[in-house]
Parts: C-alpha cells; structure tokens; sequence
C-alpha cells in the first residue's frame, strides 16, 4: 500500500461508512507474512489522518490505529479529506504530513511544486509563522488563507492553482460556504463514485479508492490547472470557467 489523499463530497449523507472501509484494507491482516514489496502489519504503522466538517467547523484528527480512530470520532458531515500512508517502525512520528489544517482551511496534497521554496519565503516574509520545517500542505494552507483574506474560496483556489508550478494534486476543505475543492496539474487523479452515484470521491491511488467506489475514471491531469468544486449546499460538481 502507498501513501494516498483523498476527497469526499455527499450533500445529505454522513462520511462515517467512508472511513470505515480503511479498516478493511489488507495492511490489517494481523497473519501477513513481510514480502520485499509489502509492508507487514508487525513492521510498520498506518499514519492516517482525516478533516470532516462538523457543526460548520472543520475537525482534525490523526492517529496510528483505526480502530480507535472511529470509535473516538463522530462523522456527521458530508464533506471530508483523508489521508493515509505506512510508516516503518522506527521512523520519527513528525515527518512531512500530506493533510495540514489551520484555522478555517484543511488542504491535502500530494506530488511535487517545483516553487514551493518560493512561495514558502515569501509567506515568512509577509508574516506568517510556519509549525513545520518541510511541509507541503502547511505552505498552500497559508497560502490558500491569504487568497481568501480578499477572494471567495472559489477564486483563492483558482489563484493558487495558477501560482503553482510542478506535477500534484491538491484538495482544500473550507468552512465558508462549505466547499471541497480538488485540483490537479500534470498529476493522475481519480474520480470515483458509489452505487447510488449520491457520493463522490477523488483520490490519488485507484486500488484504494475502489474500496469506496463502484464506478471510476483515471484523470491523467494536463500540464495546465484543472479544478473541481463542491459544496454541500448543491447536489453537483461545480466545473469552474477555465483559468
């Protein structure tokens, strides 16, 4: 198993059955025998983390072991970002996370931006105190909080995609208006939806999103900025013009 992001988008229902389905995944099979290529249940840990929106309010949790991860956490929104990754054991527990939430923002990232060095001097510059020594996410955080000082979410998504140079995905969780936000540039992207088609969901590891969903389709995402939005106040995916 590698290490992945993901984005949930239901207006009406909540995200618990989504994250229930982690624990089902074959990492937890207390009997596997280690393989060259496989991560063993007895030589490595599952780092997980997950943003929902609850009572208008994103909430953050992070934990090691899922089990106790759902029995401590209420799910009872429609909107949500996780990520996941197997850590060896051993491995210092504050590496670079893929998920970083502050204030009313949580983004979820993965890949690489080539300017991020950049962008990260100039927030330090502008003010802004950084937790994290090397931290994707907790950078387009920042970020995505200074567009939103003067942009609607919509726009300070747009904005940021269009300050961004490199092969990533990018998911953004904002309270304000409660959207979910996903883009992609020059990075593979998956779509995906259940049965019913009344959820979807973006990820960027197809044999773990196919754990959720029933039907799917791989996004090979393009050297220009490509963006999906939704909010929990309308019952579609919002493709915004092209920027």
């Amino acid at each position: 198993m590698k290490k992945g992001i993901f984005g949930f988008w239901n207006p009406t229902e909540n995200t618990l059955e989504r994250f229930k389905v982690f624990s089902r995944f074959p990492f937890f099979e207390k009997k596997r025998k280690p393989r060259n290529d496989v991560l063993a249940t007895d030589h490595a840990r599952l780092e997980l983390g997950i943003c929902t929106l609850q009572n208008e309010q994103i909430q953050y949790q992070y934990a090691y072991d899922v089990s106790s991860l759902l029995s401590d956490w209420q799910f009872n929104g429609g909107l949500g970002l996780a990520f996941f990754r197997p850590t060896p054991i051993g491995s210092p527990q504050n590496g670079v996370m893929s998920l970083f939430s502050i204030g009313p923002i949580a983004v979820a990232s993965l890949g690489v931006i080539d300017n991020l060095s950049e962008i990260r001097e100039k927030l330090i510059s502008d003010g802004n105190l950084f937790y994290t020594q090397n931290n994707m996410a907790e950078t387009l955080s920042l970020l995505f909080h200074h567009y939103l000082d003067s942009l609607s979410p919509i726009d300070a998504m747009q904005k940021m995609m269009t300050q961004l140079k490199g092969n990533f995905v990018l998911m953004a969780l904002i309270e304000e208006g409660k959207w979910l936000m996903v883009g992609c540039c020059d990075y593979p992207l998956v779509v995906g939806r259940n049965s019913s088609h009344s959820t979807v969901y973006f990820g960027t590891d197809t044999k773990t999103l196919a754990q959720f969903a029933s039907s799917m389709r791989l996004i090979f995402g393009t050297p220009k900025p490509e963006m999906f939005c939704a909010t929990s106040s309308q019952s579609k995916i919002l493709l915004p013009d092209s920027f």
